[in-house]
């Protein structure tokens, strides 16, 4: 994916400043997804149904690209076909604005009578902001909580973290280490797993730290908060309470499922319940649900995946596509967990009941999950210095100085932003 954006944003520097659309009616629209298979059969029921509800006003076409979507959608923002809607996740927004290849939608969410910014949960709506406007529309949330297997702890006799009150990264770890090394089931178990995700914010969070400022230009990334966050990490690494990454031989929900580990901290759409239901009944287990622990301020920052759907600068009757737009998005709310937007925690009951014994927990996640401050040099200073320069010497050597890391890849995006 890395790989992918990089070449999406040469291609996107070369030619985005030109874009625009062919010769299509201006009151007909197209919306690039990723959508495949069963997922694209859902969607394209939602955009029939906008349609028929439009009476003729306006018509949203599919344009589905399940594969290289970003290197796909690029090529032809560059050969001026771009897709009137596209969607695109957090970490691209800024990019994609300060090149004008997306519309500045914040006037149009002031003056809507359904669909304010107000509306959506704060971390959210961030999501979508750059240099205090808002570029996209998001439709989905996905931030992370902490599975765990009530049956393993249960057996080991660990106290349980509750659903929604706070427990410290301390108190994670001091769980972890009751855990790991224990037979269970006639196996020796760890405590999670970590092979790069949860994503390096969740740990530089742990301790209070940050990467950017609000308004991306400044670097915190080698304060003390960081450091004692990776220090989290670390020490799970270090007293072996986890895996370690170059012994990790298959993916890490299959860890969590197997029961080789009791605790996955993963987005609220994991699908374990479904999972569970499927196994052989000696190997079903009872799910437990907690929130990611709180930073030494007692705050939980579970880290907040989501994807906007944004309008093409090249769109030609900007007013109509952003009803077009808003229609389609107020659609989505009632398709995917978790709607971004306040007041819909009963949807989830009905999109995916199997959920339901997880609300409180998801509750608690919506209205306290975040992304990163985002920049528009982000896609490099993440691979470039947070990964490459931090996160993977640290999976692949947790005996690194890892102080000197931080301190490292921090002077580095100093640099980079400063260019």
């Amino acid at each position: 994916m890395k790989k992918m954006l990089g070449m999406l944003l040469m291609v996107l520097v070369t030619g985005i400043l030109a874009a625009c659309t062919d010769n299509t009616p201006s009151n007909e629209f197209t919306i690039a997804t990723w959508a495949a298979g069963t997922e694209l059969s859902e969607f394209n029921a939602i955009v029939k149904q906008v349609n028929e509800q439009a009476e003729g006003k306006y018509t949203i076409k599919t344009l589905s690209i399940p594969s290289d979507y970003y290197i796909k959608l690029s090529t032809q923002i560059a050969a001026r076909r771009a897709p009137s809607f596209f969607w695109i996740t957090q970490e691209l927004i800024a990019k994609y604005a300060d090149l004008g290849a997306i519309v500045d939608l914040t006037t149009y969410m002031a003056n809507s009578e359904s669909l304010n910014e107000e509306d959506y949960y704060e971390g959210v709506i961030q999501s979508a902001q750059f240099q205090d406007k808002t570029w996209g529309l998001p439709w989905i949330a996905n931030p992370f909580i902490v599975y765990y297997n009530k049956t393993m702890f249960e057996a080991l006799g660990v106290d349980m973290p509750t659903q929604t009150d706070d427990w410290t990264w301390a108190e994670f770890i001091e769980t972890s280490r009751q855990i790991a090394g224990k037979t269970y089931r006639d196996k020796s178990v760890y405590a999670t797993v970590i092979e790069g995700n949860p994503n390096i914010e969740t740990f530089i969070w742990s301790g209070g730290g940050d990467i950017l400022s609000s308004d991306g230009k400044t670097v915190l990334l080698d304060s003390e908060g960081t450091k004692a966050g990776i220090g989290n990490l670390v020490t799970l690494f270090r007293e072996n309470l986890i895996p370690r990454y170059n012994n990790i031989s298959y993916p890490r929900n299959v860890y969590f499922e197997r029961q080789e580990v009791a605790m996955y901290m993963g987005g609220i759409q994991d699908d374990f319940e479904r999972k569970i239901t499927l196994m052989p009944e000696a190997d079903r287990f009872e799910l437990g649900y907690a929130q990611i622990p709180s930073d030494p301020s007692g705050k939980s920052n579970p880290f907040d995946w989501t994807a906007s759907t944004v309008m093409s600068s090249s769109v030609k009757d900007k007013d109509l596509a952003y009803e077009a737009l808003e229609a389609l998005t107020l659609a989505f709310f009632t398709w995917k967990i978790a709607p971004p937007i306040k007041g819909t925690l009963d949807n989830i009951s009905v999109i995916a009941p199997d959920k339901i014994p997880a609300l409180p927990t998801i509750e608690h996640a919506l209205a306290n999950a975040r992304s990163a401050n985002y920049t528009e040099q982000w896609t490099e200073l993440s691979d470039l210095y947070l990964w490459r320069g931090l996160y993977l010497p640290i999976l692949q050597n947790p005996n690194v100085d890892y102080i000197d890391l931080i301190d490292k890849a921090a002077a580095n995006m100093r640099a980079k932003i400063k260019d």
